[in-house]
């Protein structure tokens, strides 16, 4: 019985260094991953701020079919454009965007 007693034991004991050692290692990894993380993270982020940069808001007037185009035309030569909407009747800035929006069909 004593014999029966020991083995389990020591069982116990190399279970419990072998369960020890696998979380130390797993730590380790964890802290690795971590470092890699901070050195790629702003790289990753650079990129999506470059490719969010790249997207164009394709729903402003710039891009409607109702932006009509005019020109003030003045004495010293100096011509500059104005938009209308055709819907709303005033004016408007290419940057603007209503609920109204078509995609101009040239595009």
């Amino acid at each position: 019985m004593l014999d029966l007693l020991t083995v389990l034991l020591i069982a116990f004991v190399i279970l419990l260094l072998i369960q020890i050692f696998a979380l130390v290692r797993i730590k380790q990894m964890i802290v690795r991953l971590r470092t890699m993380l901070k050195i790629i993270s702003p790289i990753l982020q650079r990129h999506h701020d470059i490719q969010n940069a790249r997207r164009v808001n394709m729903r402003i007037c710039q891009f409607c079919k109702y932006r009509q185009a005019f020109i003030k035309t003045t004495s010293e030569a100096d011509d500059e454009f104005y938009y209308r909407c055709k819907i709303k009747s005033r004016e408007v800035e290419l940057t603007d965007s209503c609920n109204f929006f078509e995609l101009e069909s040239e595009l």
